[in-house]
């Protein structure tokens, strides 16, 4: 079988920015000091096989798989798979000696051969991740039914969304020396169910919008390089930790991919609509304790913000952007699946509206008129945009969480 071919623009920019992640993550604050040692002998004999704590192994291989991933699918567009993983792995090792080695220089860091042996460790295991995925690529890159990339102008608005979703509330955090206390949740790591699926759901929308913008060839790594932005602008610009549940999702997206792609095109958009409708009633109506008494609806639109002084540091972009990305998504996957614009308007703004009515009924949930507001600013929109366009048509041939959590 012939290695899966992955376009050579982005992997080497992808791994000149894991390589500087973990560069300045290992050697933040650069605070050098004035008499370390002298020459390389010197620094070399400062390394000794001191032991870590369970964190500090756990972080350092979790640390070093996403080289070990895009090194081995850089190499493997030129070597076989064998000498591409072990290239990747020797590759990931000169690295972290070079990063314990400069650490002898680094005030409050300790250099040991012991990180080197986990660093390797993590390289050759995200080399192997990368074998795996670029073994189930192949797969997507079979002859199949042929289906014509739109450019659709509404994939991009969604794509979007979804990342100003996952970057809210938009705080830049540079200090990379925290990365550790980023990746502390995967030290013990639980997973939720319907948090797994609802980060699932998502990424196959987001697959969707994908493959609505960009040729085939390159599907997989537009999506790929989504999912990097993605982990690297949580950490980053959103200033929040990894969530388990969200890597389980990407660890079972590829092959979700590979599945859905041997769908015929109506059955693979009816089952996104579906799981779209369902992620909203789960969002909403979980863990669905209704009551017999019937609570007060507010229509008064955004009360909150307004009692607030229209305070804009009160709003809560997260939950702000995570309904524009679930409203808009339930839009595209129904006009998608062959609807016209406005009748996809009309099934997200009645879903919207009846889910939000049927909050009354919860104690723990406050009814408002401003959900089903946000429905319609986000229909108005995609309206906006495929004014002069038609939904796509069926040819028959053959031939990418909860809100309430982050």
């Amino acid at each position: 079988m012939a290695p899966a071919r992955t376009p050579r623009s982005s992997i080497p920019w992808l791994t000149a920015a894991v390589i500087a992640l973990i560069a300045y993550g290992s050697l933040y604050p650069f605070n050098f000091k004035p008499d370390a040692q002298d020459g390389l002998l010197a620094a070399l004999s400062q390394l000794s096989w001191a032991r870590a704590g369970r964190g500090d192994r756990i972080s350092n291989v979790l640390l070093y798989l996403p080289l070990g991933f895009c090194l081995y699918l850089w190499l493997n567009e030129r070597l076989r798979r064998g000498p591409a993983v072990a290239i990747a792995t020797v590759l990931g090792t000169l690295l972290s000696l070079a990063i314990e080695v400069a650490q002898v220089y680094v005030s409050k860091r300790v250099p040991s051969l012991t990180d080197l042996a986990l660093n390797s460790g993590g390289t050759l295991l995200g080399a192997v991740g990368g074998m795996g995925w670029a073994a189930l690529s192949y797969l997507m890159h079979l002859p199949a039914r042929a289906e014509k990339q739109t450019r659709d102008p509404g994939a991009a608005l969604l794509i979007g969304l979804w990342l100003a979703w996952r970057f809210a509330p938009f705080v830049p955090q540079f200090d990379l020396g925290k990365l550790k206390a980023a990746l502390r949740p995967l030290f013990d790591p639980t997973f939720d169910f319907i948090t797994v699926l609802i980060f699932l759901t998502c990424w196959l929308v987001v697959n969707q919008a994908v493959a609505a913008l960009v040729s085939r060839p390159r599907r997989l790594e537009t999506l790929l390089l989504l999912m990097a932005a993605v982990l690297i602008g949580r950490l980053v610009v959103a200033s929040q930790t990894f969530v388990p549940a969200e890597l389980l999702a990407l660890l079972l997206l590829l092959p979700m991919v590979v599945l859905m792609h041997r769908l015929r095109p109506r059955p693979r958009r009816a089952s996104l609509v579906l799981a779209v409708v369902s992620l909203l009633i789960i969002e909403e109506l979980a863990p669905f304790d209704f009551s017999h008494q019937v609570a007060h609806f507010d229509f008064w639109p955004f009360l909150a913000f307004v009692e607030n002084g229209w305070d804009l540091a009160a709003v809560d972009w997260v939950q702000l952007f995570g309904k524009f990305f679930l409203y808009g998504a339930l839009l595209w996957v129904v006009r998608e699946w062959g609807a016209s614009t406005d009748f996809s308007f009309g099934v997200m703004l009645t879903v919207a509206t009846v889910v939000e009515v049927l909050q009354i009924w919860l104690p723990a949930e406050h009814a408002s008129i401003t959900d089903p507001l946000l429905a319609l600013i986000v229909g108005l929109i995609f309206r906006s945009l495929y004014r002069h366009q038609r939904p796509r048509r069926f040819a028959g041939t053959a031939g990418d969480l909860s809100l309430r959590e982050r």
